[in-house]
């Protein structure tokens, strides 16, 4: 394997800070969806946090965030962010979401962040069952990801060699049927899908049951 995950991501995490957003529309009404079920009281978590854009954005909408990256690349340049623009109430740390520390049941988060990350984690199940026993009781997970499994023969095709070999992440070949169904199988309810074309990611809002 040419690169482990955390090195191809430290190595790519300054070239990542300087690209555009691909669709800026749809990133917008993602962050509108979002925004419009946060409450100044509510304390987020959001994992794979990256460089730490949409944490910071959703800041001033809430009391605080943890964000979390295995990068410390994305990490580094997250709290570069957190100076330049005088954010106080968002704590970016390495870690992991396996690592991190759950809240004791019923004092969990409001709402967790998976902003395209889904598709990146080595057990999906496991990592949504992580999300849930993070949420307080009718907490939501908002989240954004990749489902390679319903695009081109071709693009499934190249991906999962280029994975094996580690010249790009290993991407799960989910549908949005996969996804749905992985969400509620670890006891999570939709309520909002949304996505703009066959090929975008899926935006996905869920909820842990009161």
């Amino acid at each position: 394997m040419l690169f482990q995950p955390t090195t191809f991501w430290n190595l790519m995490a300054r070239r990542y800070a300087r690209s555009p957003i691909k669709n800026l529309e749809a990133y917008q009404h993602k962050l509108d969806m979002t925004a419009r079920y946060l409450s100044p009281q509510d304390r987020l978590l959001e994992f794979g946090c990256g460089t730490g854009t949409t944490a910071l954005i959703h800041a001033a909408r809430v009391s605080h965030i943890d964000a979390i990256d295995f990068s410390s690349e994305m990490i580094a340049i997250a709290r570069e962010k957190v100076v330049e623009q005088n954010v106080t109430n968002v704590r970016f740390e390495v870690a992991e979401l396996e690592d991190w520390p759950i809240p004791e049941d019923g004092d969990g988060y409001d709402a967790v962040l998976a902003m395209s990350i889904l598709h990146l984690v080595t057990d999906l199940d496991a990592t949504l069952g992580r999300v849930y026993q993070a949420l307080k009781p009718g907490g939501l997970l908002f989240s954004s990801t990749a489902c390679i499994g319903s695009q081109s023969a071709l693009l499934r095709s190249i991906l999962p060699p280029l994975g094996a070999i580690g010249i790009l992440p290993k991407i799960l070949m989910l549908t949005p049927d996969m996804l749905t169904q992985a969400m509620t199988a670890q006891g999570l309810t939709v309520e909002h899908f949304w996505q703009p074309a066959k090929d975008a990611a899926a935006f996905v809002i869920a909820r842990r049951p009161e």
